[in-house]
């Protein structure tokens, strides 16, 4: 095994794009024989919704890879502005589902272009933290490692994570509700990969150690992989009125 075995592993094609192919596939090939029951919905009223944007989502998460991996390989595209605003894009597409169904499912009843409006507005949030965190960062210490960026955007993420489901849910969803429940799950597991990816990254960049490259590929699967088919699944996860009890 060499020093930078995990390095290397990391970004190989087969972490990097192909096993994270490999669950979307096969949830959309389910889906395909399988409708979604508003009736075992966490919030009937956006049962529809919530089916359509998983379906939307899962199709995002098989294009983010390719067109953030291979695609950007090509000449027209390496090392040029084009190809780190294609790479924010997708980062920001990432944010915007968690906040997206969020607020879709908390405020059901209000019209989808009012919600999506707010989960846009609160997209932009954490990237305007990031860039001025990282640009008074570099003034301070202008040889800073520019992974520190995303070190900031990683933390501000699981921040605003955490806020949510500690003050935003309380104030706009009963507690015993089961919209509550199911918010705080999927604010946790998003959470959850960003604090591995900040591990992952000071473990890199502080401690210079190949294991943090081996960290980073758990979040990668939670957000490319297993994101949608765990909220979907979630979701719809209530029984059916019929079943036994």
């Amino acid at each position: 095994m060499t020093e930078f075995f995990w390095h290397h592993a990391y970004h190989g094609d087969l972490q990097s794009l192909y096993a994270l192919l490999i669950a979307p596939i096969a949830f959309l090939a389910w889906r395909l024989t399988t409708g979604a029951d508003a009736r075992r919905a966490v919030v009937p009223g956006a049962a529809r919704l919530v089916s359509g944007l998983t379906l939307l989502f899962a199709i995002e998460t098989m294009i983010d890879p390719i067109a953030t991996g291979p695609f950007l390989e090509f000449d027209l595209f390496r090392d040029s502005h084009a190809s780190t605003l294609i790479q924010f894009l997708f980062v920001l597409l990432g944010d915007l589902r968690v906040l997206l169904f969020a607020i879709v499912i908390a405020r059901p009843e209000r019209r989808f272009s009012q919600n999506l409006i707010w989960a846009l507005g609160m997209t932009l949030i954490v990237p305007i933290v990031a860039g001025g965190g990282f640009a008074f960062t570099r003034w301070i210490w202008p040889d800073v490692h520019g992974q520190v960026l995303w070190m900031i955007y990683e933390f501000a993420f699981f921040a605003l994570c955490v806020l949510l489901a500690r003050v935003w849910i309380p104030r706009n969803v009963r507690k015993e509700s089961p919209s509550a429940a199911f918010l705080k799950t999927l604010f946790g597991f998003s959470a959850a990969y960003y604090a591995l990816w900040w591990t992952a990254d000071v473990l890199i960049v502080v401690a210079d150690l190949d294991l943090g490259w081996a960290i980073r590929i758990v979040p990668n699967q939670l957000y490319y992989a297993f994101w949608v088919p765990f909220v979907y699944w979630r979701f719809f996860s209530l029984p059916p009125p019929n079943a036994s009890r």
